[in-house]
């Protein structure tokens, strides 16, 4: 019985020994065929097939591959959000107006990113106008736009808020996932040995810096429009500030227009005298020729007269 045991031990013994030398056998032979092994420092197998880890990179990392646009849900707080107006405005105080509205930009910590001034024809009520882009920081928006109604009558205000969180943060997640990738070629692009390999990378690296330089140009670009709102304003300078409502009723309107009609009257008055009073010295360079000749004609026609009353009297 003992013998028997022995024998059944010394079996089982022999299988596991058998056993374990197969999965050593196993092992080496996967590595000695792969001729790799698992490199912790790094992540991957040494001896790797660069093309092979290259694919696995880009589809690992491609931001093309899932868009998170309209999907994230962002607290109003933190939204990202445009907003640009665009107003008319009337004043029979030009100058005023533009150092008030200079004083108002500086004030509230913007600044004036284009401007231009003319001048109408003479006969226009409207003697200048100008129209002026104005970045005022978000914060101040609503309290700009109160203080140029303050200083000048608003004719026409147009406000525009775009919401564009969603692409922002879309942005976002791409620039991340393209950021990720470069660091992981930038690991590949260590572990290169030969040219090729590292020509390879290079290209791949040189396509994905692009498309971070891109997206980060976007997320640049939206994130001065938030900060600061856009204002396009539109001055004119006139005679007199339209009364006109949005909304008039039938003697409103008949009120409005006898008014018009008789500021048109007075005005017609006054630019007529003011072109006579202007015009003398041409009236008095036309008028002297047609005086000399008037003279000159009359004498003619006198002694023609005379000549005639002569002959016949001689008769």
């Amino acid at each position: 019985m003992k013998r028997t045991l022995l024998i059944i031990l010394a079996l089982v013994m022999a299988m596991m020994t058998l056993a374990g030398c197969g999965a050593t056998y196993a092992t080496d032979s996967a590595k000695s065929e792969s001729g790799s092994y698992y490199d912790s420092d790094f992540g991957w197998y040494e001896g790797y097939d660069v093309e092979e880890a290259i694919v696995e990179t880009v589809e690992e990392y491609n931001p093309d591959t899932d868009s998170v646009y309209g999907d994230t849900d962002v607290e109003s707080s933190s939204r990202k959000i445009i907003k640009n107006r665009t107003m008319d405005v009337q004043t029979v105080e030009y100058d005023q107006f533009i150092q008030d509205l200079k004083s108002y930009v500086s004030s509230f910590g913007g600044y004036i990113e284009s401007s231009s001034e003319s001048g109408n024809s003479y006969y226009s009520s409207s003697l200048r106008y100008a129209d002026f882009t104005i970045r005022i920081p978000a914060d101040y928006y609503d309290e700009f736009s109160e203080a140029v109604g303050d200083i000048a009558t608003v004719t026409y205000s147009y406000e525009y808020v775009n919401d564009v969180t969603s692409t922002y943060v879309d942005i976002e997640a791409r620039l991340t996932a393209l950021i990720t990738e470069r660091d992981s070629f930038l690991a590949l692009m260590e572990k290169a040995e030969t040219v090729e390999e590292i020509l390879q990378i290079q290209s791949y690296l040189t396509d994905v810096n692009y498309e971070i330089e891109s997206y980060q140009a976007r997320l640049n670009s939206y994130d001065d429009q938030i900060s600061y709102s856009t204002f396009y304003i539109y001055v004119s300078e006139v005679k007199r500030i339209s009364t006109e409502t949005s909304n008039p009723t039938v003697f409103e309107r008949i009120s409005s227009n006898l008014s018009d009609n008789f500021y048109d009257i007075g005005e017609g008055f006054k630019d007529a005298f003011v072109w006579i009073v202007s015009a003398i010295p041409y009236l008095v360079l036309v008028a002297v020729p047609v005086i000399i000749v008037a003279v000159i004609v009359r004498v003619a026609v006198k002694k023609s007269k005379k000549k005639q009353n002569g002959a016949e009297g001689a008769e």
